[in-house]
């Protein structure tokens, strides 16, 4: 029987901000809406499913400093700024390595907008906040693996590599890219695939739009058909003497 998950740690990335530090509860919540659908005949309600519903909440306490959640949050949240789409990635220990965020691990991607902030308690009480990421059209929940985990590097540096599997014409590779920091430079990530764990002819399957400015994302779909079935992620220094802080996650889903 598998061992219990006992949650010390985890890994909360949004848009490029590291939260981990001020926050100690996370949730997602998935379902499907259930809609009736009885016959003549039935004994019983039946139901079919409908859309998905999906809410992720972090919570843990409120603190306004610089990449702290409340100026994260009310870039949101601001009824004057236009939303966008935010990739919020949680991912805890032991999934399957006991670190968390480490190369290799699972987490779950949530590409949508903040649609709730709370914060407030009584006198003499810790400040405690919550934040509700909903999903954003086009996007839904995706089980990702951490392909490089979040580091900081002044090189060009490539990931490991997985067997996410080849893409038919119904799939796609969607891959999110969380910059916490940079210190001068250009740096440029592209996603390639070949038939082997070697990568002994890699072929380049989608490049990012360098990155210069920090924190800021990414999330790009890689549509197939794509035969080959492993993949890695390399991010490219074209100034040297600069240095970067980033994460990539990827997971395989089908959209048809």
């Amino acid at each position: 029987m598998a061992e219990p998950v006992l949650l010390s740690d985890a890994e909360v990335w949004l848009a490029g901000y590291e939260l981990s530090g001020s926050l100690n509860a996370i949730e997602l919540a998935l379902a499907k809406s259930e809609k009736p659908n009885p016959r003549f005949g039935d004994v019983a309600e039946v139901f079919y499913w409908g859309l998905q519903s999906v809410r992720a909440s972090v919570a843990g306490f409120w603190a306004a400093g610089v990449g702290e959640v409340d100026p994260v949050a009310w870039a949101q949240m601001d009824p004057s700024i236009t939303a966008v789409d935010w990739p919020l990635f949680l991912s805890a220990p032991y999934a399957p390595t006991a670190a968390a965020g480490a190369q290799g691990n699972i987490g779950y991607l949530v590409t949508g907008k903040q649609f709730a902030t709370k914060f407030g308690a009584v006198h003499g009480e810790l400040l405690p906040f919550n934040l509700d990421t909903l999903p954003a059209s086009t996007y839904r929940v995706s089980r990702q693996t951490i392909e490089a985990a979040k580091t900081s590097v002044g090189v060009t540096t490539t990931s490991v590599g997985k067997e996410y599997g080849a893409l038919l014409a119904t799939d796609q590779l969607l891959v999110s890219l969380h910059v916490f920091s940079i210190n001068g430079g250009t740096w440029t990530l592209t996603i390639e695939s070949d038939d082997n764990s070697g990568f002994t002819t890699p072929t380049v399957r989608d490049t990012f739009t360098a990155v210069t400015t920090a924190p800021t994302y990414q999330v790009r779909k890689i549509l197939g058909a794509v035969t080959d079935n492993w993949w890695r992620a390399v991010m490219t220094e074209t100034v040297a003497g600069t240095e970067l802080t980033y994460a990539v996650t990827m997971g395989k889903e089908t959209i048809a």
